[in-house]
């Protein structure tokens, strides 16, 4: 069943665009930076202190994860289905 689903997608149509590939990574980027600076309020709130090297690390990680995994999904999520097909 699976076998059969995957005969009929059309991998072209998901190849990204130069301007998608840009996107993916603004938004990719973007959230990595609000959830990092969202961890760092929450390590201030809860120790009164921040360590720089922990925060370049949730930095980094959050970054990279953002841009691999979120920004595919927000790309490719505001694509319109083609109905004339």
């Amino acid at each position: 069943m699976f076998a059969a689903a995957i005969r009929n997608v059309d991998w072209r149509r998901l190849t990204p665009t130069p301007r998608e590939m840009n996107l993916m990574v603004a938004a990719g980027a973007t959230w990595g930076i609000v959830f990092t600076a969202g961890m760092a309020a929450l390590k201030w709130w809860n120790c009164a202190m921040i360590c720089p090297d922990e925060i370049v690390a949730t930095a980094v990680l959050s970054i990279a994860t953002g841009i691999i995994a979120l920004g595919p999904l927000a790309v490719f999520g505001r694509r319109r289905p083609n109905l004339a097909e």
